[in-house]
């Protein structure tokens, strides 16, 4: 039964990750990915679409596709993040396309709980597709009973979905929001409404998210000079690094290093 591979270094496609998290921080970001956080311990701060959630102990929040959100930690916590593509729950995916939570924050259930617990109890864990989806198809049902869902006024396009593919796949390169649109086969001003649409943010905040993201691992992972991670991650000079990382981190990569 094959593992999924969770080094974010890889350009492999993405399809789960579970992580466990102390006190947690996180700039405001986007995924395309769903994601799943669980409070374990004390009370975990967090922004999602705009709304702030105070999370106790027992409870999650589910986070759909490109929703913008933000971890703070006011207080002392310990949480365990799940996220996982539609590889793994095809028709929660397609109820989720459909329709958006009214309240991203839910009860988890007892079962739910021991069912994570029991199969990922690392602080990283790999998993076959079975264990991931006897974990994840009993939180599915929790938020699906929890949420509230309603009919979404905006759908996730297909343009929209193969923009975030091409860029995952190619924000290592020298890509921008012209090139990417040809890529796709559309206008680049297409590209950046539908940015706006989807996710509150513009294209190139999310270009450089994903590669300063990129370089944030490799800071922590990685004996690599702080150039060669610049260039590794898609930045063509040291000093639009520095730059971007400032804005996405709100500290220099030097700094972030220090701290692991």
């Amino acid at each position: 039964m094959k593992k999924f591979d969770t080094d974010s270094s890889s350009k492999m496609p993405f399809i789960f990750s579970s992580d466990r998290h102390i006190d947690v921080e996180c700039v405001v970001h986007i995924h395309a990915t769903m994601e799943i956080v669980i409070v374990n311990k004390g009370t975990l701060t967090m922004t999602a679409d705009g709304i702030e959630y105070d999370i106790p102990e027992g409870h999650g929040l589910f986070i759909p596709p490109f929703s913008p959100h933000t971890f703070h930690s006011k207080e002392p916590n310990l949480c365990h993040v799940l996220a996982f593509s539609e590889v793994l729950v095809p028709y929660f995916f397609d109820f989720v396309k459909k329709n958006t939570p009214t309240t991203h924050l839910f009860k988890l259930s007892a079962s739910s709980h021991e069912l994570s617990e029991r199969l990922l109890p690392d602080r990283s864990n790999s998993a076959d597709y079975i264990t991931a989806e006897a974990v994840l198809a009993p939180l599915c049902h929790d938020i699906y009973l929890s949420c509230n869902f309603e009919p979404r006024k905006v759908f996730f396009g297909d343009t929209f979905s193969k923009v975030i593919d091409y860029i995952e796949a190619h924000y290592t390169e020298d890509i921008d929001l012209d090139s990417v649109a040809r890529a796709v086969g559309t206008h680049p001003v297409t590209v950046s409404k539908i940015f706006s649409k989807h996710t509150g943010v513009g294209f190139h905040y999310y270009l450089q998210y994903q590669r300063c993201s990129h370089a944030a691992y490799l800071l922590k992972n990685r004996n690599m000079s702080i150039s060669e991670i610049a260039y590794d991650s898609g930045f063509g000079s040291i000093r639009s690094f520095n730059r971007a990382f400032m804005f996405i981190y709100n500290t220099t990569p030097t700094k972030y290093r220090s701290l692991f």
